[in-house]
């Protein structure tokens, strides 16, 4: 197993290594101690996660920044344990290294790679060209101050208005992500929604995929804009993001329920059994799905709706407020069935019922 740079504290984004306590190549107990480093706050003990035969290329005096491969521990020997350790390299021009993880920094930020001054680049010294320059949106300091687990643990909101409240709401209880920040082409970054700051516009996301942040929420766009929202689902999801399903705790879901992926389930809805729910639905508050339902992507069902059960619904399509379908029908893509209205037959797509 690969064990990387800790931030072992909030201060620090590198460390130096005090002194190696185990020999390369040695079998070492789960929680010994096998190096001390230093920190600008006090000397830290580094200690075995695990057991197994310890592999590093650190010696004492070396500089170890955040993220940075640190040791490996194996059950077996591994003879060329060095290239392990053999920091993966971009050539950009003729005269010009740098390491990956710091070209990834650099084109985050923004900065041109002559500015540095230096011909190898490592991701250390643009972690310390970023300390010495005043800071922008906040992005750069947020993703260094992060661990690897931490980012892929990374989530982010897009849209911040009324259903991203609702999302981080139903985040809050989920170990499994951490929302780090919102994407808001109206609003300005830094500014907070509950305690989360916008970090910028849409086009962001696609910097925050290239960083490895790969967790997103489409919260924006569930009454209006379905179609939109869906193209940037798509978007993205060739640009390499995920979307985790958000399904608040004190909703009901079924077992037996079949789902894809970016779907919304908030308080109070009752998803039943052999559902099937594609991508990119949204069960809003209370709403009652019964069971053998179908609906395909993108989908909005609002407050208090209720779908008696064999119901298909079409992409794209929004079952208004305190509606009741009758069951076995099948509504198409791209309709509106407004709030309060019962339902009993068929609807064609790109249908509006008003009354």
């Amino acid at each position: 197993m690969k064990f990387y740079v800790e931030k072992y504290n909030t201060s620090d984004n590198q460390y130096t290594v005090i002194s190696v306590l185990v020999g390369v190549g040695s079998w070492i107990s789960k929680d010994q101690l096998i190096f001390e480093i230093d920190s600008s706050k006090a000397a830290i003990d580094v200690e075995a996660p695990t057991e197994g035969y310890l592999y590093y290329s650190c010696k004492s005096g070396d500089k170890i920044a955040v993220g940075d491969l640190f040791f490996i521990l194996s059950t077996e020997n591994i003879k060329n344990f060095a290239t392990e350790f053999i920091p993966a390299t971009v050539a950009i021009t003729a005269g010009f290294t740098i390491s990956k993880k710091a070209m990834s920094l650099l084109e985050l930020n923004g900065i041109d790679y002559r500015k540095l001054n230096k011909t190898i680049i490592k991701e250390k010294d643009v972690i310390e060209f970023l300390e010495k320059r005043e800071p922008s949106n906040g992005i750069d300091e947020l993703l260094l101050s992060l661990t690897d687990q931490e980012i892929k643990k990374a989530t982010i909101i897009l849209g911040g208005k009324g259903g991203a409240k609702m999302c981080i709401e139903a985040l809050k209880y989920n170990n499994e992500y951490k929302i780090i920040g919102i994407l808001d082409d109206n609003l300005e970054i830094n500014t907070k929604v509950y305690d989360i700051n916008v970090l910028g516009g849409f086009a962001l996301a696609n910097t925050l995929i290239k960083m490895k942040v790969l967790n997103f929420v489409l919260a924006f766009g569930v009454l209006e804009n379905r179609n939109v929202r869906f193209r940037l689902y798509k978007q993205l999801k060739e640009d390499g993001a995920l979307f985790p399903n958000v399904i608040h705790p004190k909703s009901i879901v079924e077992d037996s329920v079949n789902m894809g992926e970016g779907n919304v389930i908030l308080a109070g809805s009752n998803v039943g059994s052999d559902v099937i729910l594609g991508n990119l639905n949204y069960i809003n508050n209370s709403a009652v799905i019964s069971h053998d339902c179908i609906l395909n992507n993108n989908v909005h069902i609002a407050p208090g709706a209720v779908l008696g059960s064999s119901i298909k619904i079409g992409d794209s399509s929004l079952i208004g407020m305190n509606c009741t379908l009758f069951y076995g029908i099948k509504i198409g893509a791209n309709s509106v069935i407004n709030n309060g209205l019962i339902i009993n037959n068929d609807v064609s797509d790109n249908t509006v019922i008003k009354k």
